[in-house]
């Protein structure tokens, strides 16, 4: 058997393979916060009110989403019929050009357009993203798998901040506000451009799992993944992606967009400088309580039933999310501390989910059904930022976080149950096996 980092591989995948996709796994990784990060400080740049600042993002972030649920299952299906890599370079360049492009919008209408060219690469990208580890691992080790591949895309998270630090060098080194942060999109542009050539030179041709629908009709492939919700384990899977999507992006759309606005109207801060001394410190936070998580759920996952771990993961989450109705001053000491068990917390509901989806989903439609599920962490991030961005401008910073607390503690509930369903079926076969004579 070929093993690699304690992860059993898959048929036809070597270790050079693995190491090359997590290359391109830290930095789709890093594309997912990089926009929540950059984005307050170029809107401020724009001189758009303050009031229009949080609708505006909940929206731009609301149409990304609704392009993801448009192409994820068809970017699966394409994946499943074609192979890994072509659509995974694909999503990377794709999201380059716009990260390139984003900066030098003049309007609204064109952030509009080039936040469309983000979406559909994001949709190719975070596809292939999870439906790669699911290929090259097999199932005694998926939650390693996973809980690996969460590390390193919490390691991918610290790229984000780093981004964010950026615009105030380019400042102190002459440039003004808008130049900076055209530089510093141009530098995020530049790592799509890096992990693509890994991608196309690195990944395996075709893990042996993927070959299997590759004379399917896409019309099967996606009716295939359609059908897999039948599976209680599957759905639950599913309803786990839309929370943990979005308590990322919840987290990741509000809490720097909150620190920011609260250090240029109450501290008087300058954009760059809020960015700098306030989000940039307390992102770090999330994403080193993020890193725990992600080795300590990985492990987990491998020793527990995977229903079991979603359940402690969105258990933990619904608690920490909740909690966030009570902050007043979001600089206040404590709330490093809440922050940094929010990066536990997000990150095991992310790699929980991730662990019993591969699972329960057959190999040969992986990317269909993996692609569904995209679908719905794309609908959890659409009700976190649309509905979080109105939220978050009419009732006060607080209410996105509150919302995701309430869905967390459903999909708690749904866990419990489905575990309890399990737990008495498979004891019910067991005491009739015994009974057979």
């Amino acid at each position: 058997m070929n093993r690699f980092l304690g992860i059993d591989l898959s048929e036809g995948v070597k270790r050079s393979h693995l190491l090359a996709y997590f290359v391109a796994a830290f930095v789709s990784s890093s594309y997912a916060g990089a926009l929540a990060m950059l984005q307050p400080g170029l809107l401020q740049v724009m001189a758009i009110d303050h009031a229009e600042q949080a609708t505006l993002t909940g929206y731009l972030s609301a149409l990304q989403e609704v392009v993801l649920i448009a192409t994820l299952a068809l970017m699966g299906a394409f994946a499943d019929r074609y192979g890994r890599k072509p659509i995974y370079a694909f999503g990377l360049l794709t999201t380059a050009v716009g990260f390139a492009l984003y900066p030098f919008a003049q309007s609204i209408g064109e952030l509009v357009m080039y936040r469309l060219v983000i979406a559909v690469g994001t949709a190719a990208m975070i596809g292939m993203m999870v439906t790669v580890i699911a290929d090259y691992s097999q199932n005694s080790t998926r939650g390693k798998a996973n809980g690996l591949q969460g590390l390193i895309a919490t390691l991918g998270a610290f790229i984000p901040p780093m981004l964010g630090a950026l615009p105030r060098l380019f400042v102190s080194q002459g440039h003004d506000e808008l130049a900076a942060q055209q530089l510093t999109f141009a530098v995020a542009a530049s790592l799509g451009v890096f992990a693509a050539v890994v991608v196309l030179f690195g990944l395996a041709p075709r893990a042996t799992a993927a070959t299997a629908a590759a004379g399917e009709s896409l019309t099967n492939i996606l009716r295939q993944g359609v059908r897999a919700s039948r599976d209680p384990g599957i759905a639950l899977s599913y309803g786990a992606a839309f929370i943990s999507r979005g308590d990322l992006a919840v987290t990741g759309a509000f809490m720097s967009l909150w620190l920011v606005q609260f250090g240029t109207a109450t501290l008087g801060m300058e954009p760059s400088q809020a960015m700098f001394e306030l989000a940039v410190p307390r992102v770090f936070c999330v994403v080193g309580g993020a890193l725990i998580g992600a080795i300590g759920m990985g492990l987990l996952s491998d020793r527990i039933r995977r229903v079991t771990a979603v359940s402690l993961a969105s258990g933990l989450a619904a608690a920490v999310y909740l909690a966030v109705f009570f902050i007043t001053d979001p600089t206040a000491p404590w709330v490093f501390v809440l922050l940094g068990v929010m990066g536990v917390a997000e990150i095991s509901a992310f790699v929980s989910s991730q662990a019993l989806v591969g699972e329960r989903a057959a190999a040969q439609w992986r990317g269909a059904i993996i692609g569904l599920f995209g679908v719905c962490g794309a609908i959890g991030i659409l009700v976190g930022t649309a509905g979080g961005g109105w939220l978050f401008a009419t009732y006060g910073p607080s209410t996105p976080f509150v919302l995701f607390g309430g869905l967390n503690f459903c999909v708690f509930l749904w866990s419990l149950w489905l575990r309890q369903k399990e737990r008495a079926t498979s004891g019910h076969i067991h005491q009739s096996f015994r009974m057979t004579p």
